[in-house]
């Protein structure tokens, strides 16, 4: 599923990404994964302290155990792969790179984790309209279950197929499209203004 996360600024949803990621205990109640699940993620902005080439940055990203040659081959074909898949130039250094396609470069990176959950925050700032198109149908195709937060409509309205709100503290789950989430709000609203 590709799961849009609304709710005001302010609401949580940076927080929520947070807590699901490990980084934020939640004030109560506690999140369960089943046992060896792996959450990556794209944040809004390009961290600092970012460098080398392209191939080094999403070499970074690759999980392998032990160092002997079997694991050196996979981990170096895990990169090569998911390289070729984004269209990226392994030898290109990463701090020369347009602000998109550093994006894509650590998108590539949180894939090559092999993620069973990837959260994405903000995924189309800093990007012109080309990289965004890409993005849209990189993500479009892919199988990965997508946690986002972005306030690109367009994007919104092409990339989810599943609508998560977060309003006054409580999550709701609309089950649909954003389209359709957009009709069952404003009847929601309307039904509650009736009762008011």
């Amino acid at each position: 599923q590709r799961i849009g996360l609304l709710g005001r600024n302010g609401s949580g949803k940076t927080t929520l990404m947070r807590m699901l990621l490990g980084e934020v205990e939640p004030d109560g109640g506690e999140i369960t994964f089943a046992p060896g699940t792996r959450v990556a993620s794209l944040q809004q902005d390009v961290p600092e302290g970012v460098g080398g080439t392209i191939h080094d940055v999403v070499a970074d990203g690759v999980t392998t155990v032990g160092h002997d040659p079997e694991s050196a081959w996979k981990r170096e074909h895990a990169v090569v792969q998911i390289l070729s898949r984004m269209q990226l130039p392994a030898d290109v250094e990463f701090g020369t790179l347009s602000a998109g396609m550093k994006r894509r470069v650590l998108l590539a990176r949180a894939l090559a984790s092999s993620p069973d959950l990837l959260l994405l925050d903000e995924p189309t700032n800093h990007l012109d309209v080309a990289a965004i198109t890409w993005l849209e149908d990189f993500l479009g195709r892919s199988t990965l279950p997508i946690l986002f937060v972005t306030h690109d409509r367009m994007f919104l309205r092409k990339l989810s197929n599943r609508i998560l709100e977060i309003d006054r503290g409580r999550l709701f789950d609309w089950s649909c499209d954003y389209d359709t989430f957009l009709k069952r709000k404003e009847a929601a609203l309307e039904a509650e203004e009736k009762q008011n």
